[in-house]
């Protein structure tokens, strides 16, 4: 009988705890697009129709759905800066387009590689060069192939993409121009979203073979950007063709730009096609959003398909429409499928939410400006954030000059420009999504706890100016 008793004891101190599978996580990011673009969100005028995202509109039934979301910035980097670092605007390092993180700048693919997460980006960078402490590999990316530089990711069809630290040549696309290239554009040349969706294919095939060690993808794509074929220039929105929309008779911008739309919704279903068929689904987050408003760029009218959809303005503003974001968040067994929620979350707070889901200790993160939302992800009843904020050096609410915005609860927006300690805008959110009516006259003592949060919330930045 003792015998038997030591033998269960040894099994008992030998066996090891089986620890919890860690979650992979993929965010997925467009360029330029609109709140009102994608199917499932508000666009209630549109005189053209909705343009065609099923595959959005799927992820979407199989997700949470995010309606008071916002993106980091009303521009590109900045916007990236604080989905990168977890700092707002009026302290992150980037707060225009042009400047380069700096030496003291931590990434959520830092703070997740140092945990044992294999991190890759694919598509735009726009945060720094390589052979600088800025480029993509310096910051915490395993594997990049993409663009580093804002300008060059106007060109949809590049003689060269970055491959890690070295350039990798596309021959098609040596001379590109919109004579060479043919019609479609893919008869001669290689579209680079196209290119993009290869790579991310490839690299969950490599991961599905390696499962003990989880991976953050950051598919970063540069549609529905304005951009141009074998320049910099934003001369259109240049799809390889105008796709399921060849027979609208629009005019030739909004054609491409709602093919630009209809085929990244393609690349998307291309990705989750590729994790169900690797059994990544299950044990994936994946997260779809935009990096500001809709454009007005390249000859495309943003209202041509009320692109903002009842939001006030467009990219570069401070008004909801150039900040506020769709976000779609999917996690099989923890998300409740089809559900959406008015929870407030900004892009600075990805790197809080992303290490939260990695499980890393929250104590050891860099200084930043964010919360975790998993508990809202959950299904649990989570305060919204004491404020969100958002600044911006170059605004273009008719060129008042720079401005701040603050959105708190219960459903109070400011906007202040030019640091105008005695005036600012205040809506109400909740009967006035539009922000039409300044309602500050009526509500001085919320207008005056908005000056200081702006006041608080803004530490002098290196770019922009004096401000």
């Amino acid at each position: 009988m003792k015998a038997v008793v030591l033998i269960a004891c040894f099994a008992l101190v030998g066996a090891q705890p089986v620890p919890e599978k860690r979650h992979n996580i993929l965010f997925i990011l467009a360029d330029d697009l609109g709140y009102g673009d994608v199917e499932t969100y508000p666009n209630p005028t549109s005189a053209h129709g909705r343009m065609s995202t099923p595959r959005l509109k799927e992820l979407t039934s199989q997700s949470m759905m995010f309606t008071d979301a916002y993106a980091g910035a009303p521009v590109c980097a900045p916007s990236r800066c604080a989905l990168m670092t977890g700092k707002h605007l009026g302290h992150c390092t980037v707060r225009s387009n042009g400047p380069e993180l700096n030496s003291t700048d931590v990434t959520v693919a830092n703070v997740l590689g140092k945990s044992g997460y294999y991190t890759a980006l694919v598509g735009k960078w726009g945060l720094g060069s390589n052979g600088t402490v800025a480029s993509p590999n310096s910051k915490g990316f395993e594997h990049f192939f993409g663009y580093t530089s804002q300008e060059n990711a106007h060109d949809y069809y590049p003689p060269f993409l970055w491959r890690n630290e070295e350039q990798q040549l596309i021959p098609e696309n040596k001379n590109a121009s919109r004579k060479t290239c043919g019609n479609p554009f893919t008869t001669n040349c290689v579209w680079a979203q196209d290119l993009f969706i290869n790579e991310t294919l490839t690299l969950l095939e490599e991961r599905s073979k390696e499962e003990e060690k989880p991976f953050y993808i950051f598919l970063s794509f540069t549609t529905p950007h304005a951009g141009d074929v074998g320049s910099n220039k934003e001369t259109g929105v240049p799809a390889p063709d105008e796709g399921i929309y060849a027979n609208k008779t629009w005019p030739d911008v909004e054609r491409h730009f709602a093919s630009c739309v209809h085929k990244q919704d393609v690349h998307v279903g291309k990705v989750l096609d590729k994790l169900d068929e690797l059994k990544l689904s299950d044990n994936t987050v994946v997260f779809y959003a935009s990096d500001n408003g809709a454009h007005n760029e390249g000859g495309h009218n943003y209202q041509f398909f009320d692109s903002s959809g009842p939001l006030r303005g467009f990219k570069r503003s401070i008004h909801e429409g150039g900040i506020r974001s769709p976000l779609i968040v999917r996690w099989p067994g923890v998300v409740k499928p089809g559900s959406a929620s008015p929870q407030r979350w900004a892009f600075y707070d990805f790197m809080a939410t992303a290490a939260d889901i990695a499980g890393v200790d929250k104590s050891s993160l860099p200084e930043n400006d964010g919360y975790s939302f998993v508990p809202t992800l959950r299904g649990e009843t989570q305060p919204q954030p004491e404020f969100i904020y958002h600044e911006y050096c170059r605004p273009n609410e008719d060129k008042k000059g720079w401005g701040q915005s603050v959105v708190i609860e219960p459903h109070w927006k400011a906007v202040r420009f030019n640091n105008n300690v005695t005036s600012l805008e205040l809506y109400d959110l909740s009967t006035d999504l539009g922000e039409a009516h300044d309602v500050s006259q009526s509500n001085h003592q919320v207008s005056a706890q908005m000056h200081e949060i702006m006041d608080k919330q803004h530490v002098q930045g290196n770019y922009c100016g004096t401000h």
